[in-house]
C-alpha cells in the first residue's frame, strides 16, 4: 500500500477536505488537488471536491480540464452556484464576457446574496465599460458584506471612470483602514491625488505601495 492509499485509509474525509481547502486558499494548487483527489478517493460523489477539483486546474492554467469537469457536473444535474461561478471565472479568463455573464446570472439566482457573485458581476460590468450598472453591483456587495477591503477598492474604480477621484479616495481610505498593506488601494490613492492636483500626497502614497509591496515580497521569501 502506497502512501497515498495509507493516508486515505487513516484520515477522515472531512479532515482531508478541510486541509485541501486550505491549501487552495494559500494558493498552493498542486498540493490542493492532490488533496481534492484524495477526498474523491473516499467519496466520488463529493461536489465540493470535485468542483474545487476543477478551480485547482483553472488555476494551474489547465481550462480545458476544468471546463471539462465543470461541464460533467452540469450535464450530470448539478445546479450548484459554485459551478456556475467557476463557469463564469473560466470564460472571464478567455475574455468571453458575454458567456462569463450567463453563468454569472444563473449563480445569482441560486444565492443573490453572495458578495463574491455580486462583485464579479460588477467586474464583468466594469470590463465593458457599463459603469452603471457595475456601480449598482458593487453597491449591493458592499451592503452583503462592508467589511471587505477589495469591494470598496473596486467602487474606488467605478468612482474614477466618473471623474469623482475625491469620492474614489474616501473608499481608499476605507479599504486600506480594513488592510493597512493593500498596496493597489495605495496605488489607485496616488492615482486620484494626482487627479486631484495634490502631487506631495500623490508621491508620498507611491512610495507607501512601494514599501508595502517590499513588505509582502520579503515576507514571502521568509515564508
Amino acid at each position: 500500500m502506497n502512501t497515498l492509499e495509507q493516508m486515505v485509509y487513516t484520515v477522515k474525509p472531512t479532515q482531508i477536505l478541510d486541509n485541501a481547502l486550505q491549501t487552495l486558499h494559500r494558493g498552493e494548487f498542486t498540493e490542493a488537488l492532490h488533496l481534492f483527489n484524495m477526498v474523491l478517493l473516499l467519496d466520488s460523489e463529493n461536489k465540493v471536491a470535485q468542483t474545487k477539483r476543477a478551480l485547482c486546474y483553472m488555476y494551474m492554467g489547465k481550462l480545458k480540464t476544468a471546463q471539462a469537469i465543470l461541464a460533467k457536473m452540469l450535464e450530470e444535474g448539478e445546479n450548484d452556484s459554485e459551478v456556475f461561478f467557476h463557469l463564469t471565472e473560466l470564460y472571464k479568463i478567455n475574455l468571453n464576457y458575454d458567456v462569463a455573464l450567463t453563468f454569472l446570472v444563473k449563480a445569482l439566482e441560486i444565492d443573490n446574496h453572495n458578495a463574491s457573485y455580486l462583485l464579479m458581476a460588477a467586474e464583468l460590468c466594469y470590463l465593458q465599460k457599463d459603469y452603471d450598472e457595475a456601480y449598482h453591483f458593487i453597491n449591493r456587495a458592499i451592503v452583503v458584506s462592508p467589511f471587505r477591503k477589495d469591494l470598496y477598492y473596486w467602487r474606488a474604480l467605478v468612482f474614477v471612470k466618473y471623474n469623482k477621484p475625491e469620492i474614489a479616495i474616501g473608499d481608499l481610505n476605507k479599504a486600506i483602514c480594513l488592510d493597512e498593506q493593500y498596496a493597489d488601494a495605495y496605488r489607485l490613492r496616488a492615482h486620484c491625488k494626482m487627479l486631484s492636483g495634490d502631487i506631495g500626497n500623490y508621491l508620498k502614497d507611491l512610495k507607501l505601495a512601494q514599501n508595502v509591496t517590499d513588505y509582502n515580497h520579503n515576507q514571502r521569501l521568509a515564508a
